[in-house]
């Protein structure tokens, strides 16, 4: 979906599921639109006719078909790339384009818009830019389809921050959460925003017990309402339960959806970064093979899970760094200085950064 290992959390959800097949896109069939859902599936060849809190509507051939909005992914517009062509890399162009197809009454395009400039203004370390673009999309289309990505995007950026953004986190949680219940949003949302205010409970300093409980309790309520937060659950739930040396239960999360078809980016960068992380714990000084493979696996999150959250790429270049420390194989520290540079020019502001820069 859209949203932490904080966590959920800043970069590039909706911007990051415009395709490259997209962006190089030739000119336009008429049904050329694709859905994505959150248990794996995709819908193309079909024509998006609106996108609102509640649903979206499409057309295939001769057939008008609907699907609730807590079940989608990400939605990709065929148009998209020849109306935003000025701002595809530029937050500050989409924005204004996204602002003419308002006025052109266009609401489809333009919530895609202005919540692709605010992704691209928070990869940018732009958050006023970017809360000012979230702010525009919920004054001026306040039912779009896309208004939970406002609370995605900012709890991210909050829970980015670490420890420091948690109580933002928190309010953010808690206020889509209202919003989702007094709004009678479809449910998978409202259990969405139960997660992010366990997160940000747990960030904020509550207690691991709590949390694991809160955990179990929202992955019984998502495994039918919301596939992709029950994953991202047991991610956290296995994180909790490897720092409370329970290893083999936290290695048998990890593995299953490491494993297991149609996971997420997120919970899969999760999954990597766990086993990883295990895979040091256990390692002797002594033992290179294993902190090469664990190094191996936190390459993976960057390489292999492009979309995930931009707080699990942080946290994986950080443990790669030390993994290749350890291991001090062939290039090893030209693969050092690469996580870093990642890490320093991408992820600057994040808590990794600022271990790594302080040696912790």
């Amino acid at each position: 979906m859209f949203g932490p290992s904080h966590c959920e959390t800043p970069s590039q959800s909706l911007m990051k599921s415009i395709s490259l097949a997209i962006l190089l896109a030739l000119p336009i069939v008429a049904q050329d639109d694709r859905v994505f859902l959150i248990n794996g599936t995709k819908i193309e060849g079909v024509r998006v006719n609106s996108f609102d809190i509640r649903e979206l509507k499409y057309s295939k051939g001769g057939s008008n078909e609907v699907v609730v909005t807590d079940q989608i992914a990400k939605v990709d517009l065929a148009k998209f790339a020849d109306v935003y062509r000025r701002g595809i890399k530029d937050p500050g162009l989409m924005l204004t384009v996204a602002k003419e197809q308002l006025e052109a009454k266009n609401t489809l395009l333009a919530q895609l818009g202005l919540v692709g400039a605010a992704a691209q203004f928070f990869d940018e370390d732009k958050p006023q830019e970017a809360v000012g673009a979230l702010e525009d999309l919920q004054k001026e289309i306040p039912d779009a389809g896309v208004i939970p990505e406002v609370y995605r995007q900012k709890f991210e950026y909050y829970m980015g921050l670490g420890q420091k953004g948690a109580a933002n986190a928190l309010k953010v949680a808690k206020k889509y959460h209202d919003d989702a219940q007094g709004g009678a949003w479809p449910n998978g949302l409202a259990v969405e925003a139960e997660f992010f205010m366990a997160m940000a409970e747990r960030a904020s300093g509550g207690s691991p017990k709590d949390f694991q409980a809160k955990l179990r309790d929202v992955s019984v309520k998502a495994h039918s309402a919301n596939v992709m937060v029950a994953n991202r659950a047991s991610v956290q739930l296995a994180n909790s339960l490897r720092e409370a040396k329970d290893l083999e239960g936290a290695r048998k999360i990890y593995d299953d959806l490491a494993n297991k078809t149609g996971v997420d980016s997120s919970s899969r960068a999760g999954a990597f970064l766990g086993l990883g992380q295990l895979t040091m714990d256990a390692a002797a000084a002594s033992d290179k093979d294993a902190y090469k493979k664990a190094l191996l696996l936190f390459l993976r999150v960057h390489l292999e899970t492009t979309d995930a959250w931009p707080s699990l790429h942080a946290e994986a270049m950080y443990y790669a760094i030390l993994a290749a420390d350890k291991w001090r194989g062939t290039d090893y520290q030209y693969i050092m200085a690469r996580c870093r540079g990642v890490l320093f020019n991408e992820f600057k502001d994040s808590d990794w950064a600022q271990r790594a820069k302080s040696g912790r």
